[in-house]
């Protein structure tokens, strides 16, 4: 940033947001005309920052389309994924698998709401590329640097995640010890186990209840958009309707025009009929007032 341009990055931030909402195949030439209006506008620093950004793949832009519609629902789904993983030191097997499936079922439904969104934005999302998007979810899932990237919708590659495990950082469970040091007796043991076996289930409904309400969130926004793009279809058939009428009272406007102008014509034709009757009654006039003089 230079002095004389104090709002690089605000103005970077913008036009940034811009490029990336539009499709891969408009972004190259609409980053290199943002340029050349930030060159021939005296900044150059703005200019240089703006060259910088890359075209996304794809995939990429299919998840920078669902983190701009369903930023909401994505960040719930980031906070589940990092509640899965430190349960899963704590809780049974079962338990775990049906939350993991859980966790897969609605990472379905965003991102067949990701595939919707490219469609109507007139990209052809083939199962190579909704393949990659996918992987990109699961690895933003698993990887705080990933999931920066998505949150910055300027996501510019796919990613990819080999599984859902323990996250780096994660500590696993100590092992246990040999049953000849346990000194405690096996009631007592028992009664621990039962405590964490409650506090992971406690976990596991949380969990599910934060799954259910996103799954509700995506439906419910999945409504608005269906009764927007119903709104916007009204209103394009509503505004065509408006533009046939305008196009009719034009033709009427040019008709009643058209008369306009034959009348006046008409009025001096009869404006010159009548001044020369005029001049012969006087004439007439002057030679009847000579004879019988």
């Amino acid at each position: 940033m230079t002095a004389s341009e104090p709002n690089v990055d605000q103005e970077l931030e913008q036009i940034a947001d811009e490029l990336y909402g539009l499709r891969p195949e408009e972004f190259a030439s609409a980053r290199d005309e943002r340029v050349r209006e930030a060159r021939n506008g005296g900044k150059a620093a703005l200019a240089k920052e703006l060259a910088k950004l890359r075209k996304p793949t794809l995939s990429a832009w299919l998840i920078n389309l669902l983190w701009r519609d369903q930023r909401d629902v994505m960040e719930q789904l980031f906070d589940l994924s990092q509640e899965l993983s430190r349960a899963q030191a704590e809780a049974a097997g079962p338990a775990l698998r049906e939350l993991t499936a859980q966790r897969r079922q609605l990472e379905t439904a965003l991102m067949q709401r990701a595939a919707a969104l490219g469609r109507q934005a007139g990209a052809n999302v083939t199962d190579s590329v909704a393949r990659e998007a996918q992987e990109t979810l699961s690895a933003a899932l698993a990887q705080p640097d990933v999931a920066d990237e998505v949150r910055s919708g300027r996501l510019v590659k796919p990613a990819s995640y080999s599984g859902f495990g323990v996250l780096p950082g994660s500590r696993p469970a100590a092992p246990a010890k040999p049953a000849v040091e346990q000194k405690e007796p096996i009631d007592i043991q028992a009664a621990q186990r039962a405590r964490e076996r409650e506090k992971a289930e406690r976990r596991v409904q949380e969990a599910r209840a934060a799954l259910d309400a996103a799954a509700r969130t995506i439906t419910e926004q999945s409504r608005k958009a269906e009764a927007s793009r119903q709104r916007e279809a009204d209103l394009r058939t509503r505004a065509e309707q408006a533009r046939e009428q305008l196009r009719r009272l034009e033709s009427e406007v040019d008709a009643v025009e058209r008369e306009t102008a034959s009348a006046e014509r008409a009025r001096e034709q009869a404006e010159q009929a009548h001044a020369k009757a005029q001049q012969e009654l006087e004439q007439a006039q002057q030679a009847l007032s000579g004879l019988t003089g």
